[in-house]
């Protein structure tokens, strides 16, 4: 759950919405300066599954018994942060071999914090009496993404796809996609930001995408990486008091009688091509 605090109210957003939104995202990529991503379908499902993990969860979300506020995305305990995961990827890689990678390696980023989605921001916590459960995590996600490499290098349509190069451009296009839908999702209030390092191509060019408010639920993003121009998007939210709650089961029946509010935004084309950083053959 993604928790925005605004006065003396709680604008909530389920990550599996966020996730969905990261998806319809990816659905548009392409255009004549972004190349359209190899095996398209697979990082669109990438991109819309990559929290698949929270749907349960979301079902029933809980309240952190010190706070007495609801658990956000960051806040959870590790230990159920990594099984939502677990559960995720499995789901994944049962649909899509690949795209149950890319969610893989996605998931492993999520405890680095050299590689958080949000740089020194989103990276999850880890306190020093979970380094052991973490690594031990983080040592079966390498095991298997090595599994799912040599299964997919075995498969004709897939093999050019999993060479290290390609598999990599992919997840920092998932990165890019996830961090943009976060832009939208935790703040209410458009404001400057950058998403560093987004693949242009496979052959090494990249870019940083600048994002700069432009109007009223309006943002500017440059270099433009859509095929649609202006597009425009949606993500629902609900509201409830920012209060202390007597426990889970309280903030539950509140949630339950909140209704679903979209939260409409347009994005627009902005910036030039100087951005771009091309790679020398």
């Amino acid at each position: 759950m993604i928790v925005q605090e605004q006065g003396d109210e709680l604008v909530l957003i389920r990550q599996t919405d966020h996730a969905v939104l990261s998806g319809f995202l990816a659905r548009e990529w392409g255009n004549e300066l972004f190349q359209r991503p190899e095996p398209f379908e697979s990082l669109r499902l990438a991109a819309t599954e990559h929290d698949n993990g929270w749907r349960e969860w979301e079902l029933l979300p809980q309240v952190d018994p010190k706070t007495r506020l609801p658990y956000s995305f960051m806040s959870l305990p590790t230990d159920v942060h990594i099984q939502l995961y677990q559960r995720g990827i499995e789901r994944a890689v049962k649909a899509d071999r690949y795209a149950g990678l890319l969610v893989s390696m996605h998931a492993s980023g999520l405890y680095d914090r050299a590689r958080a989605t949000i740089p020194g921001f989103s990276a999850k916590y880890v306190k020093s009496t979970e380094t052991e459960l973490v690594s031990g995590f983080l040592q079966g996600l390498k095991l298997q993404q090595l599994r799912l490499k040599v299964d997919l290098r075995g498969e004709t349509a897939n093999r050019e796809f999993v060479q290290d190069k390609l598999l990599e451009n992919n997840s920092r296009r998932l990165e890019a996609l996830d961090r943009l839908s976060l832009y939208f999702c935790m703040s209410g209030t458009p404001r400057d930001a950058t998403i560093e390092n987004v693949p242009v191509d496979d052959q090494g060019s990249e870019v940083d995408w600048e994002l700069r408010p432009d109007g009223p639920n309006a943002v500017s993003l440059g270099p433009y990486p859509f095929r649609r121009e202006p597009l425009q998007a949606s993500i629902l939210t609900r509201k409830v008091p920012k209060r202390l709650y007597v426990d889970s089961l309280d903030f539950q029946k509140t949630l339950a009688r909140a209704p679903y509010t979209a939260l409409n935004f347009t994005l627009h084309a902005g910036g030039t091509l100087s951005a771009a950083r091309f790679a020398v053959a």
